[in-house]
């Protein structure tokens, strides 16, 4: 079949073969990146959503190749790092809004956030069935125009490509008006509809890029882009006949946040970048699609120990924390940190508020952030922490635990950047701890009382309050608090500085046990000391043996010094 032929019967029958579609493929990302993702045609936009702790996001991206694998314009490539917010939405486009028939369409992120478009590859415009007559590539700052091929006296011209923001003419037929190919969209407009009426290619997202023109006749189509190229025509009229490939669509990478961005225009029928590493062949190639990569780093947060940070009830501050680690250096980030619910932990102490990030980077160097406390005063926020990466970074807050936080093991929660680990682990022991308070003593059945009582000790609690103390005397050992003509309802208290304080206790209604209000158990300091203890005797009925009073003091409870019944 002759060109001449081809264009005869370009008009009235525009025969649309497939662009070859991109095979999945997996690779490894590029050093100091630790993940990759590739994106192929789908049809529409695809969302990726930021991992959390991830600021920075380095793309990749191919434009379409316009339609004819031999004369098809290639696509253009652009690539430059995205500043990102963790969990937000980036808009992947792929191919998308080539110019009827066959132009190739734009690749390029847009981010939902700020509503705007980050960067943009264009797409080759169209050339099919002649050879000569090919279609511009993709830019670049500017796309390619078509080449145009007339046979007999018949006179047009080519199809521009777009050139920045302003999209290309399309080609025209001087013989005709209404023989023409459509305009490429200026940026934010569709591309404009060919002398026949037929669209041109859409914007995938509103103000996002240009579409391309529409071609007339053949597989004509302009290339999408930052703007798109002009629609090409193919056609036989009376003079004899004429065909222009589609314009090529021009390339951005000026988006906000965009740093490092670079363009390569497509060359021929041959993309642009194919020398970049992570290039897939034939993307972006005449007659194939285009392709989105996206690379970035995640920096870990673990637990900052162990060791585990020990908190006294009621006593000093600790240090959880947590450490995060990454091989790149990661933008300044926001910092949570969240006090377990329940768990009777300050920030800082009930005297004295602490609320500061310390920020430990792998040279030793540290770095304070104060931080604002939430209304329930659970968590504190710090803004612009800068985590001192590439290496291993620790970062702390001061807490301490309160006289009534429950024992035992818990953990404060750091979000950072997004991502959330539970700090060291933090144990909480007792503020203080009560035991027998000494040598046993011996009690005859009827006879005389004795003073059995318990140990106090400060375990390192900063002031324990005053506390309520129960002795309860044993079941069944027909005991009595003093002797049977003078009952005894006494607590006496030999603090650390060896004075004696005497406290008046409540009688049980079955008169098994004394409880006293507001004790102070006179252990002021770390390690100190003190003994309590009750006047308490054996009746003729008391069962002979070992024995002990139970002293309840706060929430301890210890037996007493053993009483020896005989």
């Amino acid at each position: 079949m002759t060109e001449a032929t081809l264009l005869a019967t370009a008009e009235t029958a525009i025969v649309i073969e497939p662009r070859a579609a991109i095979a999945q493929a997996t690779s490894a990302p590029i050093a100091p990146y630790t993940h990759i993702r590739r994106f192929n045609y789908s049809g529409g936009v695809v969302d990726f959503i930021v991992p959390p702790g991830v600021t920075t996001i380095n793309a990749r991206c191919w434009g379409g190749g316009g339609l004819g694998v031999d004369t098809g314009g290639g696509g253009g490539f652009v690539t430059g790092n995205v500043a990102v917010v963790p969990g937000e939405t980036l808009r992947v486009v792929v191919d998308l809004g080539g110019g009827f028939s066959g132009g190739g369409g734009m690749s390029g992120l847009f981010s939902q956030r700020l509503g705007q478009t980050l960067l943009i590859a264009g797409g080759g415009g169209a050339s099919w069935n002649v050879l000569d007559a090919r279609g511009g590539a993709g830019g670049g700052t500017s796309g390619s125009g078509g080449r145009l091929v007339t046979q007999g006296g018949a006179t047009g011209t080519p199809a521009r490509g777009a050139s920045g923001s302003t999209g290309g003419a399309g080609a025209v037929v001087s013989s005709g008006s209404s023989r023409y190919g459509g305009r490429g969209g200026s940026t934010g407009q569709n591309g404009g509809a060919d002398g026949r009426g037929d669209a041109g290619g859409e914007v995938p997202i509103p103000g996002m890029g240009g579409g391309g023109g529409a071609g007339f006749g053949g597989a004509t189509g302009g290339g999408a882009g930052y703007a798109g190229g002009g629609g090409g025509v193919g056609m036989s009229i009376a003079e004899g006949a004429i065909y222009s490939g589609g314009g090529g669509g021009s390339s951005f990478v000026n988006g906000p946040g965009v740093t490092g961005g670079q363009t390569l225009a497509g060359n021929g029928t041959q993309a642009g970048g194919k020398t970049d590493p992570l290039y897939q062949s034939p993307v972006g190639d005449a007659g194939s699609r285009g392709q989105v990569v996206l690379q970035w780093t995640e920096f870990t947060v673990v637990p900052g120990g162990p060791p585990d940070v020990e908190l006294r009830q009621g006593g000093a501050v600790g240090y959880p924390g947590v450490r995060v680690e990454a091989g790149v250096a990661i933008d300044p980030v926001s910092v949570t940190v969240a006090l377990p619910p329940g768990r009777g932990l300050l920030f800082g102490t009930q005297t004295l508020a602490d609320y500061q990030l310390t920020v430990q980077n792998a040279d030793g160097q540290t770095t304070p952030y104060m931080g604002t406390l939430s209304e329930d005063g659970t968590s504190l926020v710090f803004s612009g922490v800068d985590l001192g990466l590439p290496g291993t970074t620790v970062m702390w807050v001061a807490v301490s635990a309160g006289y009534d936080a429950p024992l035992g093991s818990t953990a404060l929660a750091f979000t950072v950047g997004g991502k959330t680990s539970p700090s060291t682990t933090v144990v909480v022991t007792p503020g203080y701890t009560v035991s027998p308070g000494g040598a046993p003593v011996t009690a005859e059945r009827g006879g005389w009382p004795v003073y059995p009582g318990v140990e106090v000790r400060n375990n390192g609690s900063q002031a324990i309050g005053r506390q309520t103390v129960t002795a309860k005397l044993p079941a069944g050992a027909a005991m009595r608090f003093g002797k049977q003509d003078s009952p005894d309802h006494q607590l006496t208290v030999w603090d650390a500085g060896g004075n004696t304080t005497v406290y008046m206790g409540s009688v049980s209604d079955d008169g098994q046990s004394l409880t006293f209000s507001d004790v102070d158990l006179g252990v002021p300091g770390t390690g100190s000391q003190s003994v309590m203890w009750i006047c308490v005797s054996a009746t003729d009925d008391t069962p002979p043996g070992p024995t002990s009073v139970e002293f309840s003091v706060g929430d301890r409870i210890s037996p007493s010094t053993t009483i020896n019944v005989i």
